[in-house]
């Protein structure tokens, strides 16, 4: 999936931003250079569905290959 930002201006004038395809950390270093480009400041930030989805297979996959990494020393 292409990366991109997605930007909402309300009528009251806020900006909402949003991160798509980017489901690791890196989404935070768009944060500082938007509020730079925009002379804003966050208010509030929360993770992506789609983040937090990629952070739990990777959680998955690091406790798949300790017990993979386990059962072949206890076979030894």
């Amino acid at each position: 999936m292409n990366k991109k930002i997605r930007f909402e201006i309300t009528s009251s004038g806020e900006i909402k931003v949003k991160t798509i395809g980017m489901n690791d950390e890196q989404c935070l270093n768009y944060v500082e250079m938007i509020e730079h480009l925009l002379d804003a400041k966050t208010i509030n930030s929360s993770y992506t569905e789609e983040f937090i989805q990629a952070q739990q297979l990777q959680r998955h996959n690091e406790v798949v290959q300790e017990n993979e990494k386990i059962k072949g020393d206890l076979m030894k």
